[in-house]
This record gives C-alpha cells, structure tokens and sequence, in this order.
C-alpha cells in the first residue's frame, strides 16, 4: 500500500495506512459511518472526515467505487479482478455481491447488437431476501414478471400503491 500512494504522490501516513488497511479488511460494502467506527477502535484520535477523505482517495486510486442504492446511503464497494452484481434487499438493505462470468457473454452480445463497446457492467438487482421475503409473503412465484411490473406477496400490497 505504501508504494502505490507514494508512486501516485501521496504520503504513506499511519492514519492513512490505518483506514486502507480497515477498508480492505472488512471484505464487504461499507458505509463511511461504519468505516470510522472501525478506525476509531484502533486509533481513536481520527477524526470523521479524515476517514471521508480517505475513502475518497481510495476510490481515486481505483481500488474501490461508490454503489449507491437511492436510500440515502452511499457504500463504498472494493474494486474486484472479475465483475460482480449486487443482490438488493429492500426491506432489511442487506446487499450481497454475485458472479457474472455466466452474464457476460449476454451482456456483451446485447451491447453490441446495439454497436455499443462496453468497458464495464453494473447490474443491482432489488427485491427480497429470504427472511424479509418469508415475511412479508413474496416468493419466486410472485416475484418480479418481467412485464415491467412486480408482483408482491399479500403482506406487502398496500405498504406502496406504485406497484411498477
């Protein structure tokens, strides 16, 4: 880590190398909130914006990219050799990454079919995870159709009338 921010003309700093260090261990998305908390542990004397701009520059670096879900969070994802999706849970916000080795063959057909020459893929998919899912009555079999609406299990019709 030291030699990749000082060949990019940064200071290797312990605070720095504390929150890349942190980042790269929690192995999952986080949020820049967690991420503090998790420096803080081991140095408490980092402040919330240090961290911020870390995780900025860790980005900048081009080992991770923000994922933005549209609830209000802003999760920092690590950047991985082989591209991934993300399953999206609306109800409890887990979210869990996915293989796309099987997808890129499709991906890559329908974006050129379009003469499009595609240089990434970024594919989240919404809906329920097992326990959310069991609760609130939504199964495979009442899960999105494909007709650009979703069908919802009987727990959840009326918690959201725009049901496309």
């Amino acid at each position: 880590m030291k030699e990749l921010l000082r060949t990019k003309g940064y200071k290797a700093t312990p605070q720095r190398e504390l929150i890349f260090e942190c980042f790269l261990a929690a192995g999952r998305h986080i949020t820049v909130d967690e991420l503090y908390q998790k420096v803080r542990l081991k140095d408490s004397s980092v402040g919330h914006s240090t961290v911020w701009r870390n995780l900025k520059l860790i980005c900048k670096l081009g080992l991770a990219e923000e994922v933005n879900l549209g609830d209000g969070l802003t999760r920092y994802d690590r950047i991985t050799p082989e591209p991934h999706g993300h399953l999206y849970c609306l109800e409890c916000k887990k979210l869990v990454e996915f293989d796309m080795a099987k997808l890129l063959p499709a991906l890559n057909e329908t974006a050129q079919g379009s003469r499009f020459q595609p240089v990434g893929f970024k594919i989240e998919i919404q809906g329920y995870c097992d326990s959310c899912g069991e609760r609130l009555g939504v199964t495979g079999e009442n899960s999105y159709n494909g007709s650009g609406t979703k069908n919802v299990g009987k727990k959840e019709r009326g918690k959201n009338d725009d049901l496309s």
